[in-house]
């Protein structure tokens, strides 16, 4: 086998794992809002298990309801009258030789520290972890794992940040020891319980590496069973990481606190088998796979049978970030249209010829739906991947690379499926008579004011290296993601100003990839001017209008770009037959849209 640590065994405690990747746990939002588990639930970490996975660590859920709840949808384990519910999940997951944990969580009440709890509230805390751990247990969970990292009530005590007690609760480790302590005296030390550590709180004067590993050498002797190394009170941005953020990254945390007597655990961006397969050569004994396998719950599966080129891997677009924790509504995915359905596609009874126009996101998934239905599938392609390809190309987008090497891959298994190239011609769709036709011919640039020779210059034509500019002034207009991608793209070699009408720019994207892209600007140098309309360009200079207080201003620049987004491009609609309109030709908006609409339409077609 190629991947032959992956596919090792290993134990945690007294439970054998039959390989070494771990499902973790990441909200979803698909409980109900007094805490109860729904069928999609279920089926979320039903259909992971399915997939191939060792471990699968439940979601986030909460001890001590609803004080301190943390996520408007969370699922409880605070009582009995939830213990049906958590033994269904555990016997759907056992279904497939998985074994099952669930994290359990306490937010501290939303206390920026734990400097004023009460020694009787601690005592009552601590009860809590011990019911929410007994109701796993009689649940038939294999273990349980505590949330001792990302600003959570156990992270909080561990670091000098946030616990200057002087009581025996200032002995920082004393907190988690005692979980520990009182689980293994209610249910035995052989129902493990694990725990994830913030070996790194990512701030000054806090948790740093050396006394991560203090804290890891402690916890393993005070009988944990498993430790997965990760940061504690730090930006979001180092656990929630944007696209840019290379593979593996936050291995290195897992690395520096081994040797332990107990597994250690590497997270954080891991994305193919050959980045897992080092790390557990060289950093850990397991490896976490979160969005991974949001991505392609089959991944593991995949990688067991040499079909890794078949992987849908995570694009770090952030959907499921920005669903959780920017609207704080059920996760969705990028590149995965089935997160929270997990349906199978069924073969169409009745076999018809479908067109295809457009071969983006929203196109090659309709393709791949349509064929997998059992359709002949006649795919109109100008350029496969559509605006996948130019937007693959600013700085830190090339993972976008991936998706178009997914459907390339995937649809060459399809012996149904008919690619023509070139230009699209309403009549060369006709000619294969189709029952039914699925536009997804994508956008073009919108240009809201008249190009001016040598002045003013389309994003595209930047980005595709068309036009190239060294050492010159340059306005961006636009501050949409469109505008600040370019914008990052051109300021490695130039100076670079923005223009956006709108308060702020870069609306609408996930908080977190929001920041570390204006972040990125900044450091760049970029000047970033809002409330600013462009009036008036003349060769060497731009005249703008302050949106606010209408005050005119004069800027010299060497070129323009127009980097406003795009607008729908529909060539032809095909009347007379089943017709859907999708992805950016219905609208402009993002690869989620797209691939969703794509999905949807080949369903119904």
């Amino acid at each position: 086998m190629k991947y032959k640590k992956l596919f090792e065994s290993i134990e945690i405690g007294d439970v054998e794992l039959k390989n070494r990747i771990i499902f973790p746990p990441i909200s979803t939002n698909f409980a109900t809002l007094d805490g109860h588990l729904t069928e999609k639930y279920i089926r979320h970490y039903e259909r992971r298990a399915k997939g191939g996975v060792a471990l699968i660590i439940v979601e986030n859920v909460c001890i001590d309801f609803p004080l301190a709840r943390h996520g408007k949808f969370e699922a409880r384990i605070d009582s009995a009258e939830f213990l049906q519910e958590w033994k269904e999940l555990v016997k759907r997951v056992h279904k497939y030789d998985a074994k099952i944990s669930v994290e359990l969580t306490h937010d501290g009440y939303m206390e920026k520290n734990v400097n004023g709890f009460s020694a009787d509230k601690i005592e009552e805390i601590l009860g809590k972890y011990v019911t929410a751990a007994e109701i796993a247990f009689k649940a038939g969970f294999d273990m349980v794992e505590i949330q001792a990292a990302h600003s959570l009530l156990p992270n909080k005590f561990l670091s000098p940040l946030t616990n200057q007690r002087n009581d025996k609760w200032g002995n920082r480790t004393e907190f988690a020891i005692e979980i520990r302590k009182r689980i293994g005296n209610k249910l035995g030390y052989n129902f493990p319980v694990t725990v994830r550590l913030a070996v790194d709180d990512f701030k000054e004067g806090g948790i740093d590496l050396n006394e991560g590993k203090r804290i890891a050498d402690i916890l393993a002797e005070a009988g944990y069973d498993m430790i997965q190394a990760d940061i504690g009170l730090g930006p979001k941005e180092k656990r929630l990481e944007p696209m840019a953020y290379e593979q593996g990254w936050r291995s290195y945390l897992a690395e520096k606190i081994r040797p332990l007597p107990v597994p250690v655990t590497a997270v954080g961006v891991i994305r193919t088998p050959e980045i897992a397969e080092k790390i557990l050569e060289e950093k850990a004994d397991l490896v976490v796979l979160g969005r991974t396998l949001i991505a392609d719950p089959d991944w593991v599966n995949k990688v067991k049978e040499r079909k890794e080129h078949l992987i849908r891997k995570c694009i770090g677009c952030s959907e499921c970030i920005k669903a959780r924790h920017d609207e704080d509504v059920a996760i969705r995915c990028g590149v995965n249209p089935n997160v929270g359905n997990e349906e199978e596609i069924a073969e169409a009874k009745e076999k018809k010829v479908v067109a295809v126009v457009g071969c983006g996101p929203a196109g090659l998934e309709a393709t791949r739906i349509a064929a997998e239905r059992g359709y002949e599938v006649h795919l109109f392609c100008k350029e496969f991947g559509g605006q996948l390809n130019i937007a693959s190309i600013p700085p830190g987008k090339e993972k976008l690379r991936w998706l178009i090497d997914y459907y390339r891959n995937v649809l060459k298994g399809y012996s149904n499926i008919i690619i023509h190239e070139g230009e699209y011609r309403r009549k060369s769709i006709m000619a294969i008579e189709p029952a039914g036709a699925i536009m997804a011919t994508g956008a073009e640039p919108f240009v809201p004011f008249s190009i001016v020779e040598d002045m003013v210059y389309v994003y595209d034509k930047i980005l595709y290296g068309t036009i190239k500019f060294k050492n010159k002034s340059i306005v961006v207009a636009g501050g949409g993601l469109v505008g600040c991608e370019t914008a990052n793209f051109l300021a490695k070699n130039n100076k670079i100003t923005i223009v956006e009408m709108l308060e702020e720019i870069a609306p609408g994207v996930e908080t977190v990839t929001r920041n570390h892209l204006i972040n990125e600007l900044k450091e760049k140098g970029t000047k970033i001017m809002t409330k600013r309309k462009v009036i008036d360009i003349k060769k060497g200079e731009i005249i703008l209008e302050n949106t606010g207080n209408g005050q005119r201003e004069k800027i010299k620049c060497d070129a323009i770009v127009v980097a406003t987004g795009g607008k729908p491009h529909n060539p032809f609609i095909i009347d007379g037959i089943s017709n859907y309109v999708v992805g950016d030709a219905k609208e402009v908006r993002k690869i989620v849209d797209a691939v969703r609409e794509g999905y949807m339409a080949a369903k119904e077609v």
